[in-house]
């Protein structure tokens, strides 16, 4: 048994609300729950709470897609966070389903390019779609859907944290209630928020995607309910929230794979900001990534050769505490960790750092190394020296990183705020 999410955009394509309708049949057969937005999301509308609350604690998911789903910004947010949650380990079964003749490269092309080493489901070509057909085989899928039980992910154990502290609120029901307000959930999810078993995972479900306005007054209404060391480390793990979750999942490896040369782009000036972007990607993990900054600029003639000798030494020292050259050793879990390396040198990078980077990843090709370029991003010359860096979109403004860092100095304050010393 499981909880099957199922994206799709399919309201006035005939064909696609058959398949729908035949997988909801079949997933009921086979005593699964199919969860499924029936009604649609106009342009517009707020994100719908209950859809977050799915995507957070779905077993599996079905993702269908036709020209609709291709055009659709909610659809993509769905796969970003359904591949999101896979990125991070979790055992979570994603089925995207090719409709109408659609191919992968449509798919690429509309920027859902992390579907495509997922396996589809598909009419074989020449032959004639049948939803019934097709249906069989999405469903033929669910004999690989993995318990529960296995969910140890940095997601799952972030919300779990989160749903913790939040219960020192549930001697009253009435904040929960309000702060479930703030964070727009519908009223009649209101019920579920104020539960006795599991209110509080619910409503930290919301806090994955809540806008960091909406997160910070939920917090306001919270906090007088809470110790103040809780609030302290509720407020560590909400502080990255405010980052992009598109921007996230592409700051992680593929789902299943090790980082291999691996450079991210980040138009950021603050090595702050850099790390808030890998909290957020990791769910602030507390075991298994590892992040460190530096932000030396060369002063001799070989700028590629002392940039390297810096980093590689940063490397040694910072991750593995090797001072001397006899310490430098790997330790026996190098493969069961994620190194992130963040780089400022506060100035734009240029064609001889994206070199000494290239030359780094020989020496540590496991390594993610995450740029700071400023204002704006590298211009093309610079991105292809870099041989694939991965730009973390959407891009910030200078107004938004100086937002983000206000906000985490309200947040960081908040337990003095309450005691009366701001």
């Amino acid at each position: 048994m499981g909880d099957v999410f199922i994206s799709h955009s399919a309201r006035g394509d005939a064909f696609a609300v058959a398949v729908l309708e035949k997988i909801e049949e079949g997933l009921r057969g086979r005593t699964h729950t199919p969860l499924v937005d029936q009604s649609g999301i106009e342009p517009g509308d707020e994100w719908r709470p209950t859809l977050v609350d799915w995507l957070a604690r779905c077993d599996a998911a079905v993702i269908l897609l036709n020209e609709a789903a291709l055009r659709s910004h909610w659809v993509r947010r769905e796969v970003n966070i359904l591949m999101w949650r896979k990125a991070l380990g979790a055992p979570l079964l994603v089925v995207p389903v090719l409709l109408n003749s659609l191919s992968t490269g449509e798919v690429k092309t509309a920027g859902l390019e992390e579907l495509r080493p997922i396996q589809f489901a598909r009419t074989a070509r020449g032959e004639e779609q049948d939803a019934q057909s097709l249906a069989d085989e999405v469903l033929g899928r669910f004999a690989e859907l993995p318990p529960a039980a296995t969910r140890k992910d940095p997601m799952s154990k972030w919300l779990g944290r989160l749903a913790m502290y939040l219960s020192e609120a549930h001697r009253q029901p009435s904040v929960l209630a309000e702060a479930a307000r703030v964070l727009n959930v519908e009223r009649e999810f209101l019920a579920h928020v104020t539960a006795q078993h599991g209110g509080c995972l619910v409503l930290a479900h919301q806090f994955l995607l809540a806008p960091p306005e909406r997160m910070e007054e939920a917090l306001d209404v919270l906090a007088p309910s809470l110790q103040a060391e809780t609030i302290r480390r509720l407020t560590k793990d909400l502080t990255a929230t405010w980052v992009n979750e598109e921007a996230a999942c592409r700051a992680l490896p593929a789902p299943g794979d090790r980082p291999q040369e691996m450079t991210l782009l980040l138009n950021a000036f603050s090595n702050g900001t850099a790390e808030q972007y890998i909290s957020r990607a990791t769910c602030s993990a507390f075991h298994g990534f590892e992040t460190k900054s530096i932000g030396s600029l060369p002063t001799g003639e070989d700028r590629v050769g002392e940039r390297l000798r810096t980093w590689e030494d940063t490397v040694w020292k910072e991750f593995f505490n090797a001072d001397t050259e006899e310490e430098r050793m790997f330790p026996t879990d190098l493969g069961a960790r994620t190194y992130y390396l963040v780089i400022n040198e506060f100035r734009p990078p240029d064609a001889e750092f994206a070199e000494a980077v290239s030359l780094l990843h020989r020496l540590f090709s496991w390594l993610i190394v995450l740029v700071t370029t400023g204002t704006a991003p590298p211009d093309g010359q610079v991105r292809n020296a870099f041989k694939n860096a991965v730009l973390l979109e959407p891009l910030l403004t200078a107004e938004d990183e100086k937002t983000a860092e206000l906000r985490s100095k309200r947040l960081r304050q908040l337990p003095e705020r309450l005691a009366g010393m701001y």
